[in-house]
């Protein structure tokens, strides 16, 4: 176990490849737009739990997962950021559901491995365009 986390953490950092489209400002904060590429992503979604705890049932999931417990048992190194989303209801309010997203670093996009972890699952996405302070 703690040979899983520490490859989670302390292995290969990667970034989310991505493109600047543009730069601007407003008062005292820079941005950046980026266009971050797609990939395949393990995703693990939370429900029927406030926001915080979803978080810290669905993070140590990704974790292990990255760090080893797939069906081929290797540490895979971290990739950031890690994406997470929650989702409002028509009224504003959030619902109790939050989904977390880990793109599988490069070496492993041709075929990632199989998540030990049945919550864990491999998610073909889309690129996606975000703002970055």
């Amino acid at each position: 176990m703690l040979g899983m986390i520490r490859n989670s953490l302390f292995g290969s950092v990667e970034t989310w490849p991505w493109q600047v489209l543009s730069t601007g400002g407003k008062e005292d904060v820079s941005y950046e737009e980026r266009a971050c590429e797609g990939g395949k992503f393990a995703t693990v979604e939370v429900t029927d739990k406030p926001v915080d705890e979803a978080l810290r049932e669905a993070m140590p999931k990704i974790m292990k997962y990255v760090g080893g417990t797939n069906d081929k048992g290797v540490g895979m190194g971290m990739t950031v950021p890690i994406s997470f989303a929650v989702f409002p209801n028509e009224d504003g309010s959030l619902q109790k559901k939050l989904k977390v997203w880990f793109r599988i670093p490069n070496q492993f996009q041709g075929s990632p491995p199989t998540p030990s972890d049945q919550s864990v699952k491999i998610e073909e996405r889309e690129g996606i365009t975000v703002y970055s302070t």
